[in-house]
């Protein structure tokens, strides 16, 4: 096993890679750049949709199972799985487009 000894001063920059001064900075395409914003906005969009049906649908979901959930003459709760699984497919969908926006 062998040790490493990191020093805390920065190291040389490479001269190759810094940006010198002669060169400035050009200046965005404001075209190009509005065509982008309203690429990311549709996308944006289509994501809040996506979260929106998806958390709808599963409280729909949840109120089928509810709906057709019943207790029988000897108290047993009888489930429908269909639509729990339903909820947990929207759920999921809903979670989803959380975590990609």
């Amino acid at each position: 096993m062998s040790l490493v000894l990191v020093s805390p001063e920065p190291s040389a920059a490479d001269p190759k890679t810094t940006p010198s001064a002669e060169t400035p900075m050009e200046r965005p395409d404001p075209t190009v750049l509005a065509e982008k914003n309203r690429q990311e906005e549709q996308v944006l969009k289509k994501r809040f949709i996506g979260m929106v049906l998806g958390l709808v649908f599963a409280h729909v979901y949840v109120a089928l199972a509810l709906a057709y959930s019943y207790m029988d003459n000897h108290n047993h709760l009888h489930t429908c799985w269909l639509p729990l699984f339903g909820a947990f497919i929207c759920g999921m969908i809903f979670v989803f487009h959380v975590s990609i926006s």
